[in-house]
């Protein structure tokens, strides 16, 4: 459905024009608006009926082009055009009748035309843009016969193709005249003038202002009756007259037959305006318009005016002609905007930038709407988990509470044992952060421990007694509340071998072990118990073990202070 509002439908579309001279001529487009491939063939035409002389004949030469192109009828949508059979005007038509009414005006008009005496018209209306009558309706009128529209639609059918459209040529040439630039200037808003296109059964005259049309005129000659200058010198008659009373400010002569040309019949006529003159005949010396290298310059030049509007697209004329249009009325025109897109022109209507404007309302509301509703269970998680901290911290403040009202009963104080954690915490990683930067390049760690209270035990060994101190000075001048001591410094056991023997330094090549700790040896026993899950010694023995321990240490401490001062000499 979107394709065909966007006039992108399935199949391919075929431009088919039938017209005295040409014949029978075939158009495809590319993608781009440009001619793709483009067939001709011979066709008879009964020019006295106005009708194709045999339908099996057009038959042949559907089939003949298709053909030639090699195109599957089956997947083609045909937009015909033939040439004009009857176009007139009608004046004074009461304002309130409807559409219907008007039609059967029309037709009424027409049954009295000898064509359609004895055949039934397909009519096609529509109202003269220019009139001046407020009073009343005017309206221009064309038809075709019925029974030739359903005989070319039952041959495309039983081929398999789709009859989508039937135009005339008086439409398909003023088309054509805009969109090769011929007319363009005339065709702009507000001029005046004057087109001339000479057939094989007479002439006829249009007055246009800009692309409106203002009059009508056809006079019929037996233009094949005549030879050489005699031809010239009917058109001339029967036309000057017409001229002479034309307010236009240019003529366009538009030859449509190999009988005469329109550049000998412009020197002829008696015009005081601009006098243009377009072959479409044997006397065309060059391609109506520009095309690609894909056709052929032979082909080129076979092009006609006629199939050239036949591929235009709607919406250049006030009025585009269809009698497969409902109720033979053209529909109304809206305004469209061309937007050049590479070699194509897209053409915006209307209903077109509705449905498009939908689309992107459709685009840009449908990844908000799902933010949306994301951010709709972002929030109400959020929503939650702020219930469940709020609860939490709700009990917390009752279970302070209730510590606070107990405070005096017990002896512990909540705040003290907060501001105690922290401080705990500080010291652990003042240590951590002091370590890190005491460490020298040859001193290894092999125990690191961290206690209640600022409690530090250290162990590791070293390359040399020098890299111990260092790395002691460092440690105390960074955690100088610690009260850091070096508890121990000693060779191990082998050591001397390895001193000599090594040649690079690793942790199992280092001679000197140490321990740095600010820690008596019973608070060193009581840490690693309660690491180990074993049980303090009894308290009848602590004191005694402790000031044991607190002798040894202080006995041991100035021998080992001793022993490493004469080592590190």
């Amino acid at each position: 459905m979107l394709n065909n509002l966007f006039g992108m439908g399935g199949g391919i579309d075929v431009y088919i024009s039938v017209s005295q001279t040409s014949g029978l001529e075939m158009i495809e487009l590319d993608k781009y608006g440009n001619i793709k491939s483009y067939a001709q063939t011979d066709l008879a035409y009964n020019e006295a009926q106005r009708e194709i002389a045999s339908y099996d004949a057009f038959r042949n030469a559907l089939e003949e082009v298709f053909q030639m192109r090699n195109i599957n009828p089956a997947k083609a949508n045909v937009h015909l055009s033939v040439p004009t059979v009857w176009f007139g005007s009608k004046e004074g038509i009461p304002l309130l009748l409807d559409e219907s009414s008007v039609t059967n005006i029309v037709v009424g008009e027409l049954e009295q035309t000898y064509i359609f005496k004895r055949k039934e018209p397909l009519p096609f209306w529509f109202d003269n843009l220019v009139s001046q009558n407020s009073d009343s309706r005017s309206v221009f009128y064309t038809a075709i016969q019925a029974d030739a529209v359903e005989q070319i639609r039952s041959i495309l059918s039983s081929m398999g193709a789709t009859l989508v459209s039937v135009e005339c040529s008086l439409f398909a040439d003023l088309k054509a005249l805009q969109v090769t630039g011929i007319a363009s200037q005339q065709m702009q808003e507000g001029n005046s003038w004057s087109l001339m296109i000479v057939n094989n059964t007479g002439f006829q005259m249009l007055n246009l202002q800009g692309k409106k049309i203002l009059e009508y005129y056809e006079e019929p000659l037996p233009i094949k009756s005549y030879e050489g200058e005699e031809i010239y010198a009917a058109i001339e008659n029967a036309a000057q007259i017409a001229l002479m009373s034309t307010p236009s400010s240019s003529l366009i002569i538009l030859s449509e037959t190999d009988l005469a040309s329109a550049e000998i019949l412009a020197g002829r006529l008696q015009f005081a305006g601009n006098t243009l003159f377009v072959e479409d005949n044997q006397f065309k010396k060059e391609p109506l318009m520009e095309m690609s290298l894909n056709i052929l310059s032979d082909d080129q030049i076979k092009v006609s005016l006629h199939a050239i509007g036949t591929m235009t697209p709607a919406g250049l004329m006030p009025v585009d002609v269809n009698f497969l249009a409902e109720n033979g009325k053209a529909k109304p025109q809206v305004a469209v905007i061309e937007i050049p897109i590479g070699n194509s022109v897209f053409e915006l209507t209307p209903l077109k930038a509705t449905i498009i404007m939908i689309i992107l309302l459709a685009l840009i509301m449908t990844p908000i709407g799902i933010a949306y509703f994301m951010t709709q269970g972002m929030l109400s998680s959020a929503q939650s988990q702020s219930s469940e901290l709020d609860n939490q911290i709700t009990q917390l403040d009752e279970q302070l509470k209730a510590y606070e009202k107990t405070s005096g009963k017990t002896e512990f104080d909540p705040n003290a044992e907060i501001e105690n954690v922290l401080k705990n915490n500080r010291v652990k990683i003042m240590a951590y952060a002091a370590l890190g930067e005491s460490i020298p390049k040859n001193l290894y760690l092999t125990y690191f421990l961290t206690g209640d209270n600022g409690k530090i035990n250290i162990k590791g060994c070293a390359d040399s007694v020098e890299d111990v101190y260092v790395f002691f000075k460092n440690l105390k001048d960074s955690l100088l509340e610690s009260k850091l001591r070096l508890s121990k410094l000693d060779l191990k056991a082998g050591s001397l071998d390895n001193v000599v023997n090594s040649t690079a330094s690793t942790i199992d090549s280092a001679p000197y072990v140490f321990e740095i700790t600010n820690m008596d040896e019973s608070e060193l026993k009581s840490f690693m118990n309660r690491l180990a899950g074993k049980p303090d010694p009894k308290p009848e023995n602590k004191d005694n073990n402790a000031n044991a321990d607190n002798n040894t240490s202080a006995a041991n401490e100035p021998a080992q202070q001793a022993q490493t001062t004469e080592e590190a000499e």
